[in-house]
């Protein structure tokens, strides 16, 4: 795949932003062992459960997973090239509807969790509700947090290995975090979010790395 070279910063500026995002909100997120339709739990989050799905949450998914779908295809543009495309396209998919549907849950519990909007006992109703009615957005965050992403990911992953356009043992390294998260175990997903971070923004900037030999190129005037 071909990106203008002025495309190529935006890529990589929307990996590397969508990665921070993504990882503050991992991060700032309640523990996913909360029951969160038990109104008690999640109120102490009621000042920034708006602010952490709305401003961080959904554009970090929405951006990181389009950056990574265009900086794998160019890694992967001699090699590997249709499962990048395939694979980003799979994950940018999966990415964008997560971040749509964080942010309908960020409204929906920001509002329930506002006492100038709902007293308490009618947001602790509207919570038990939302858990016993018709579930708008679970099944898009379940399968697009199990499935889609996590396919499209693993589909890159296999591509940059056979393009031999990074050190192999970055792919590998994002691939022994991403089933480290099937591990629960509390205690390592801080680590693992940061490790895979790190991993994600090093693999956008060989992009820039690879992408410098154009430069010197160009013939001097």
């Amino acid at each position: 795949m071909s990106l203008p070279r002025s495309a190529l910063p935006v890529a990589v500026g929307l990996l590397v932003l969508g990665t921070v995002l993504r990882a503050v909100f991992l991060l700032w997120h309640p523990p996913f062992t909360t029951d969160f339709y038990d109104y008690e739990q999640v109120s102490a989050y009621a000042d920034s459960w708006y602010l952490m799905h709305m401003a961080v949450g959904a554009p970090g998914f929405a951006t990181m997973f389009v950056g990574l779908a265009a900086v794998t295809a160019v890694l992967c543009a001699e090699r590997g090239g249709l499962l990048a495309v395939i694979g980003g396209a799979l994950a940018a998919a999966g990415g964008l509807g997560f971040a749509l549907a964080l942010a309908a849950e960020g409204a929906t519990w920001g509002w329930a969790l506002d006492p100038a909007v709902i007293d308490a006992e009618a947001g602790a109703q509207l919570l038990r509700g939302i858990e016993t009615g018709p579930q708008l957005t679970t099944p898009i965050i379940l399968a697009a947090g199990t499935a889609v992403i996590p396919l499209g990911v693993l589909l890159q992953l296999i591509a940059l290995l056979l393009a031999g356009s990074v050190p192999r043992w970055l792919p590998i390294a994002v691939l022994v975090v991403m089933l480290l998260g099937l591990v629960p175990v509390p205690v390592l997903d801080g680590p693992r979010v940061v490790l895979e971070s790190v991993a994600l923004i090093a693999i956008g900037l060989f992009v820039v790395r690879a992408r410098r030999p154009l430069r010197a190129a160009v013939p001097a005037p």
